[in-house]
């Protein structure tokens, strides 16, 4: 088909590497929590609810929350393009122990930042209503290693690794829990097709959109889809890691001074 070729060219010529997507996917987050805190939190005194609900009701407050929903939008890109490169490292890492550690490390230093970030407490009953996206990753990690394992046996039975996945995701109430589980598989499942691939992300990223700025996380299949499996020039790994606790931590602390002052 002349639509299929010209797609294929098209591939060849953008190209986008593994670093290129994790670029983006992590300004995309910073946006998405930056609308969070400096808008919602800080701007709109989102941790008080009762200056909020008294904020949203001034006039000036109609552009900035026309404002956080763009960038909360914008943020929703992330998080599909972050679960494919996880399968991504899960399909080429040479030492899967190391990188689940790498992860639940990741997972326990951020859940601070993260609770800070969303609940303004260090740790409380609340907290517990959500974890961090780290640890549907490392889930979602063991469910691949069970898929992979199950395949070699039963490939029928290969749906109850994610059904228990999901389940584990739910449980623990982690952020984007049960999506996030069934992302990762159909990456995994359809990794050497890439139509169905994109179809199925898209089908399950519109399935997201239980608040209105969620749907958007389907334009996310645009970086999959021209994602060429290069790994890229540069290699930020490191940082990668660091970014995720030190922004949340970082945007928490300018929204706690700036209404601190006030």
């Amino acid at each position: 088909m002349p639509f299929t070729r010209y797609l294929y060219k098209l591939k060849k010529e953008i190209g986008f590497s593994h670093n290129f997507l994790a670029l983006i996917a992590m300004i995309s987050m910073f946006i998405d929590h930056a609308a969070l805190m400096l808008i919602k939190n800080g701007k709109l005194y989102g941790y008080n609810s009762s200056l909020y609900e008294n904020a949203i009701l001034l006039p000036e407050a109609n552009g900035w929350l026309i404002l956080y929903t763009v960038m909360r939008m914008i943020g929703r890109i992330s998080f599909p393009i972050f679960a494919f490169l996880i399968v991504e490292g899960f399909r080429k890492a040479g030492n899967l122990f190391k990188y689940l550690m790498r992860l639940l490390l990741l997972a326990i230093v951020s859940e601070i930042p993260y609770d800070l970030m969303v609940f303004n407490e260090v740790f409380t009953i609340r907290s517990l209503a959500i974890q961090n996206v780290i640890f549907t990753y490392i889930v979602g990690l063991l469910m691949l290693i069970s898929v992979r394992y199950v395949h070699t046996i039963l490939p029928a039975l290969t749906i109850l690794p994610v059904a228990l996945a999901g389940m584990i995701t739910h449980f623990l109430k982690t952020d984007y829990a049960l999506e996030g589980i069934l992302l990762m598989y159909i990456f995994y499942i359809f990794r050497n097709d890439l139509n169905l691939k994109c179809v199925f992300t898209i089908i399950i990223t519109i399935l997201m959109s239980y608040e209105n700025y969620h749907g958007a996380a389907v334009l996310s299949i645009f970086f999959i889809y021209f994602y060429d499996g290069r790994k890229g020039d540069f290699d930020f790994r490191q940082f990668r890691y660091l970014f995720y606790p030190v922004h949340m931590l970082g945007l928490y602390f300018i929204v706690f001074f700036s209404n601190f002052q006030k």
